[in-house]
């Protein structure tokens, strides 16, 4: 079996949900119509036809914590529950 795909999304690292879209569909091959919204993430990402893992690293601080970046958190978690190809680990 390949080795799973590994993309980290680090909190401390992204500003914006913007440049977690972007981070995600340049390292998962999203299509160049993707929608840069929770919606059309959750679709490619139910999409995935190979072993991935998406690891998402919370600020240590979490008075820090960036509210879009926890919708990242909920999207990507519950498509990896329904997902046979996708893997999701969550470090605080």
């Amino acid at each position: 079996m390949p080795r799973p795909r590994k993309v980290v999304l680090r909190e401390v690292e992204l500003e914006t949900a913007e440049e977690a879209h972007e981070r995600l569909a340049q390292k998962l091959g999203f299509p160049d119509f993707y929608g840069h919204n929770l919606d059309a993430l959750e679709d490619c990402l139910g999409d995935i036809d190979r072993p991935t893992r998406i690891v998402l690293e919370r600020a240590n601080n979490s008075s820090e914590s960036k509210t879009w970046f926890e919708s990242f958190v909920e999207v990507i978690s519950e498509s990896a529950q329904r997902s046979c190809y996708l893997g999701c680990t969550i470090r605080p």
